[in-house]
Parts: C-alpha cells; structure tokens; sequence
C-alpha cells in the first residue's frame, strides 16, 4: 500500500510524486507483490490524478465516523 505520499509545495508539478510512485510500486513487484492499493482523500485532485495516470481506479468510498464534541 502507498501512505502518505507528499510532495514539497515548491516542487509539486514536476512529475515526482509519480516518479516516486513507480519506483515504489516496481520495487513492490520486483518482490513479488501482485495488488498495490492507496487511500486518498476524494478532493484531493491532484494526487487523484497521478494515482489515476498509475493505473489505480476508484474501489469504493470511505468516511471517517467521528465522535461529537462532548462525547465519552
């Protein structure tokens, strides 16, 4: 799985998140993995972008449950 992949502010839209994806994710299959997965926030477009140019699609939707203020 891929967990929080950032890029620096000054840096973003050179290509290196996605750079950085690959070497990951070839790096995983050289050691024998089959299924890659992520998590990303559905606004986050950018990142939503490199992912989808990566070959991942969405698989479902999520939602954090949190407790209201006060509670417990």
């Amino acid at each position: 799985g891929l967990y929080d992949v950032f890029t620096a502010a000054e840096a973003r839209g050179q290509g290196l998140a996605g750079l950085l994806c690959e070497h990951m994710l070839s790096a995983a299959a050289s050691d024998g993995a089959e299924i890659a997965y992520l998590q990303v926030d559905a606004a986050n477009a950018a990142a939503r972008a490199v992912y989808h140019r990566l070959g991942f699609a969405d698989a479902y939707a999520y939602h954090y449950r949190v407790a209201p203020a006060g509670a417990g």
